[in-house]
């Protein structure tokens, strides 16, 4: 669940501090950062990762505003990237040895299974 195969089980710094974005916004929870380092290179992202940090920001201040400052959408991904990387960590150091992964694929499907969708991936509106 939280390895790729054709990536030998790594995951890259920015699949990494993306995980952790989503975990910390799923959660509604920030933290702010007291230092910064550069952790990966935001030329590498593409446009799609671009949007869900926009997509993101924009939730959280619950205005398309937000964009015009690049900074600010920055910092907003990286306080819920820090708070998702603590809740991840107290979450695997508080399960048994192995049952991180299947606990966490048990998460995800239950979260799958709430959005309703079709077989096309289309949300079912016969409901």
């Amino acid at each position: 669940m939280l390895k790729f195969k054709d990536k030998g089980g790594r995951r890259t710094r920015k699949e990494q501090f993306f995980f952790a974005m989503v975990i910390g916004f799923k959660n509604k929870i920030k933290m702010s950062l007291e230092t910064k380092e550069g952790f990966f290179n935001t030329r590498d992202m593409r446009i799609d990762d671009e949007a869900l940090i926009d997509a993101i920001a924009i939730n959280d201040n619950n205005s398309v505003d937000v964009l015009a400052n690049r900074e600010e959408v920055f910092q907003i991904a990286e306080e819920y990237a820090h708070a998702g990387i603590k809740l991840l960590h107290n979450k695997i150091n508080s399960t048994q040895l192995g049952s991180f992964d299947k606990q966490f694929e048990k998460e995800i499907l239950d979260i799958y299974k709430d959005l309703d969708l079709g077989e096309n991936g289309e949300t079912n509106t016969l409901s």
